[in-house]
C-alpha cells in the first residue's frame, strides 16, 4: 500500500527504540530491562541494555529473507498501486515505463545503501541512529523530523482516501452526492471510536479485512479495465456513480502524450512523484533490518521485493492506460464504469484505507503521546532522577491514560478531516508530501549519511553518484514542491476535486 503508501506496516515497527522492547502489536506484560535516558529533545526512545532473557525473545521473532520479502510488500503496496495508472495517462508509454523502472532500480540500490550503513553503525536500531553516528545530533533530528512529519501527513492522506472512498460508495445509494465535508466528518467520527481499542491485536480481524478488501478490489478493477475499455457509458439513473466523460480522442493511450512533448511539465512532475510514493518503504528499512535473522541480505529482499512491485505496478498502470488511455483522473477506482462493480469496488477501498488509517493513527498517538510526555518532564529533571524518569515512561499503547489518548487521537482525527477537506486532490497531495518527507529519507539523507559513515569503502564512481544525489534529490523536491502547489491552484481553482 503508500505510503507508497501505503500500508502502515513501517509504522507498526515504530520509530523509537520503545517499540522495540514493547511491540505496539502486543498486549503481553513488558519484559523488564535497563534503559539509558537520552536528550528529550530528540523526540525518541533509547536504546535499551537488553536482559538476556529479553534478547533471546527478541531472537526468537526475527525473519527470515522471504519473511522480510513479504513485510516490505505489506509496507509498500497500496495507495500508490492505485494511482499508476493514472502516472501513466501523464506520462504515456515510454516515459512512464523509464520513469518506473529507474525508480526500480534506486530502489534496488537504497536497499544496498541502507544495509551497508545498518552495518557500519554497530547497535544501530533506528535509522536515527545512523544520522546521529554521520552528523552527530543534527544528523538525528533531521531524521526524526523528516520521519514525524511523515508519519502526520500520512494521516491525512489515509483519511482522504476513505473519505473519497466512502462518498462513491454512498453516492449510488443516497441517491445524491453528500458533501465531502460530511464523509470526511463520518470518517473522523469512525476511526476517533475504533482508535480507543489501543492494542492492535485486538483489531486483527479487521485488518485482515482490509487486506482481503484491497485484493478483492483488485480483481474487480481489472476485470472491469478489462471487459469495458473506452468511453464509459453514461450513468443508468439518478444517483448512479458517474465516471468521468471525456472527448473520445482522451481515451487513446499514446507513447508520449502531446502536452509533455510541447513543454507541460507539471502532470508529469506529479506522475514521478506518485511512483515515487508507491516505491516508498525506506523510512522503515532500519527497523526492518533489526528483526532479521541475517541483516546482511536484507538487500535480496529488497531486491525481490521491488521486482514484484515493478510487476504488479508496470502490470496494473498498464492494463488502467490501455483501457482507459489519458481520461484517467487520479484514483483509478473512481474512473470505473458506473454500476454495481464500482461501488463495491469503493467500498472495499474504504475498508481498505479505514484499516490502514487505524494502525497510523494508532503508531503517531503513541509516538506523540511520548513526545509530549517527555517534553513536558524534561525541564524539572534533574539527572540524579533519570533513569526512574525513564522506567515510568509508556513503553506501549497500552501504558498511556485513556483521557490522555481520547484527546491526542482527536487531535490527530481533527487536523486531518480538515487538511483533507480543504486539500481535497489525492494525487496533490500524495505530491505534496513526497516532495517534502519521502525524497529526503528515501536519497538525500542516506547519501549525506554514506558519505560520512563509508567513504573509505566506496569506488569512485558510486562516490561521485551520491554527492550527485544529494543535490539532485534537492532539486527534484523542490520541483515536485512547485508542481503540487501549481496544480493545487489550478485544481482548487476549477471546483472541489476527487
Amino acid at each position: 500500500m503508500a505510503p507508497g503508501s501505503a500500508n502502515e506496516t513501517g509504522s507498526l515497527l515504530g520509530h523509537d527504540s520503545s517499540a522495540l522492547k514493547q511491540p505496539l502489536l502486543s498486549d503481553e506484560p513488558q519484559v523488564s530491562s535497563h534503559t539509558a535516558h537520552d536528550n528529550a529533545e530528540r523526540g525518541q526512545a533509547c536504546d535499551a541494555e537488553l536482559s538476556q532473557t529479553e534478547q533471546c525473545c527478541k531472537g526468537a521473532r526475527r525473519c527470515s529473507t522471504l519473511q522480510t520479502t513479504a513485510a516490505l510488500l505489506t509496507l509498500q503496496l497500496g495507495w500508490g498501486l492505485w494511482l499508476l495508472p493514472c502516472d501513466f495517462a501523464r506520462l504515456g508509454w515510454i516515459p512512464g515505463f523509464a520513469a518506473l523502472f529507474t525508480l526500480a532500480l534506486c530502489t534496488t540500490y537504497s536497499g544496498s545503501l541502507f544495509t551497508r550503513l545498518y552495518g557500519a553503525v554497530s547497535n544501530a536500531v533506528l535509522f536515527g541512529d545512523v544520522g546521529e553516528a554521520a552528523a552527530g545530533r543534527k544528523g538525528r533530528l533531521l531524521v526524526y523530523a523528516t520521519i514525524y512529519s511523515l508519519d502526520a501527513t500520512r494521516c491525512i492522506i489515509l483519511h482522504l482516501a476513505a473519505t473519497q472512498s466512502l462518498s462513491h460508495a454512498l453516492t449510488p445509494l443516497l441517491g445524491s452526492a453528500l458533501p465531502l465535508w460530511q464523509c470526511s466528518a463520518i470518517v473522523a467520527v469512525v476511526v476517533l471510536l475504533l482508535g480507543q481499542i489501543r492494542y492492535l491485536t485486538q483489531l486483527s480481524s479487521f485488518f485482515m479485512a482490509g487486506t482481503t478488501a484491497q485484493m478483492i478490489a483488485i480483481t474487480i478493477v481489472i476485470y472491469d479495465l478489462i471487459a469495458h475499455s473506452g468511453p464509459p457509458p453514461p450513468a443508468a439513473g439518478p444517483g448512479s456513480l458517474l465516471a468521468p466523460q471525456h472527448p473520445p480522442e482522451l481515451y487513446r493511450s499514446v507513447m508520449v502524450p502531446q502536452s509533455l512533448l510541447e513543454g507541460a511539465w507539471t502532470p508529469a512532475a506529479m506522475a514521478i512523484l506518485n511512483m515515487i510514493f508507491a516505491y516508498g518503504g525506506q523510512f522503515a528499512y532500519l527497523e526492518i533490518m533489526t528483526s532479521m535473522k541475517q541483516p546482511s541480505r536484507f538487500s535480496h529482499a529488497v531486491s525481490l521485493c521491488t521486482t514484484i512491485m515493478t510487476v504488479l505496478y508496470g502490470g496494473f498502470g498498464a492494463v488502467g492506460y490501455w483501457s482507459k488511455g489519458a481520461s484517467i483522473q487520479g484514483i483509478v477506482i473512481f474512473n470505473m464504469t458506473p454500476g454495481p462493480a464500482a461501488q463495491v469496488a469503493a467500498a472495499f477501498i474504504f475498508l481498505q484505507a479505514l484499516a490502514q488509517y487505524l494502525v497510523n493513527l494508532n503508531c503517531w498517538t503513541h509516538n506523540l503521546l511520548v513526545l509530549l510526555s517527555r517534553r513536558s518532564r524534561s525541564f524539572a529533571q534533574e539527572d540524579e532522577g533519570r533513569e526512574a524518569h525513564v522506567e515510568g515512561e509508556a513503553m506501549s499503547t497500552g501504558d498511556h491514560s485513556s483521557g490522555h489518548w481520547l484527546a491526542t487521537t482527536a487531535f490527530v482525527a481533527s487536523y486531518s478531516a480538515v487538511v483533507a477537506v480543504a486539500v481535497p486532490f489525492f494525487c496533490t497531495l500524495v505530491g505534496f508530501v513526497t516532495s517534502v518527507t519521502y525524497l529526503a529519507c528515501a536519497y538525500t539523507l542516506p547519501a549525506w549519511f554514506a558519505l560520512k559513515l563509508l567513504a573509505d569503502r566506496l569506488g569512485r564512481l558510486e562516490k561521485a553518484w551520491l554527492i550527485t544525489l544529494i543535490p539532485v534529490s534537492l532539486v527534484l523536491s523542490a520541483i515536485g514542491l512547485v508542481a503540487s502547489v501549481i496544480t493545487y491552484i489550478n485544481e482548487a481553482s476549477s471546483g472541489e476535486g476527487m
